[in-house]
């Protein structure tokens, strides 16, 4: 597959073109590039503010995706002052559970995801599911390294891919993963991958019995990205309560994150529009209150930023 120049929307002629275009990397022998978070600026002749606080306010949109950022930066600290206290600090201590920060990051990078770029290169998505036989390690750090190898196997059995994974429990008290596996046609047809799912994880764990290599794994496939994105809300980013004590360490992460189809695209706009997308990004994520704020990120499909952009006076295409 050969590699294209990917060059954002139109914009305004006062933009710099060597802004807009960026080389994208693209991962050899893969089936759809990888973007890196390249920005096109979008300028335009801003409103005079009654209000001596200056600053640069962009707007960011993950292309194909659904999640977008407002940030707000400082130029000129004197007269645009916002609270700097930084939290937390040190050393991070030990991972324990799912928490609701936790679940937002997951939820967002996979948000983040270009649909259409996935779609127009026909790959697949799968959804593994691996348990443990009746004797099961008690150790989720050892769980993980377990599937290490289990992907590692895979990949070497039919080639790179992406992952997202999420280590749960079951009311057995076992370990178990759910996957969101993003694969090349080259992966075969479902009860091929199913066999193959099976008989690495069957070689992963040990080798237990028989009835483990034919049981202790599940593997469906997702036809519909609302699909993907119903089985990303149910099962990897499931509220799930883990023993009291147990340091699981990270529960959820990505696998070759550099395969997936993301590109972020990012516009400068004044601090008088800046104000009226907070008013209408708090109403999406349904926040109240009108205090300073540096940086907010909503779930929000890319195409509805670039309207509402448009309706504002900033043109992407």
């Amino acid at each position: 597959m050969s590699t294209a120049t990917a060059c954002p929307p139109r914009v305004s002629e006062r933009t710099d073109p060597e802004t807009l275009c960026a080389q994208p990397t693209e991962p050899a022998g893969f089936i759809y590039p990888s973007y890196r978070a390249a920005e096109s600026v979008a300028q335009r002749d801003e409103r005079p503010l009654e209000t001596s606080r200056q600053g640069v306010t962009h707007v960011s949109s993950a292309v194909g995706g659904s999640l977008s950022t407002l940030s707000f930066e400082e130029t000129n600290r004197t007269s645009w002052s916002i609270p700097t206290t930084r939290r937390g600090g040190g050393a991070r201590g030990p991972v324990r559970g799912f928490s609701g920060s936790s679940r937002r990051n997951l939820l967002s990078h996979f948000a983040s995801i270009n649909r259409s770029a996935f779609r127009a290169f026909e790959g697949k998505v799968f959804s593994p599911t691996s348990t443990y036989p009746r004797q099961f390690p008690d150790d989720p750090e050892l769980c993980k390294r377990h599937l290490k190898a289990f992907l590692k196997r895979l990949e070497r059995r039919y080639g790179p891919f992406a992952a997202f994974w999420r280590l749960g429990i079951q009311k057995r008290q076992a370990w178990h993963f759910h996957l969101l596996l993003f694969a090349p046609p080259s992966f075969g047809t479902l009860p091929e991958f199913r066999y193959g799912v099976a008989s690495c994880w069957y070689e992963v764990t040990g080798k237990v019995s028989e009835g483990h290599l034919r049981a202790g794994t599940n593997v469906e496939v997702v036809r519909k990205w609302k699909q993907a994105t119903s089985y990303a809300e149910k099962y990897l980013a499931k509220e799930e309560q883990f023993p009291e004590g147990v340091k699981t360490g990270r529960v959820w992460g990505r696998w070759n994150k550099e395969l997936l189809p993301i590109r972020w695209e990012t516009v400068e706009v004044s601090l008088w529009d800046a104000f009226k997308i907070r008013r209408i990004y708090r109403k999406l994520a349904r926040r109240k209150g009108c205090g300073p704020m540096r940086r907010m990120t909503v779930f929000v499909r890319h195409e509805n930023v670039v309207r509402l952009l448009e309706f504002l006076g900033y043109s992407l295409q």
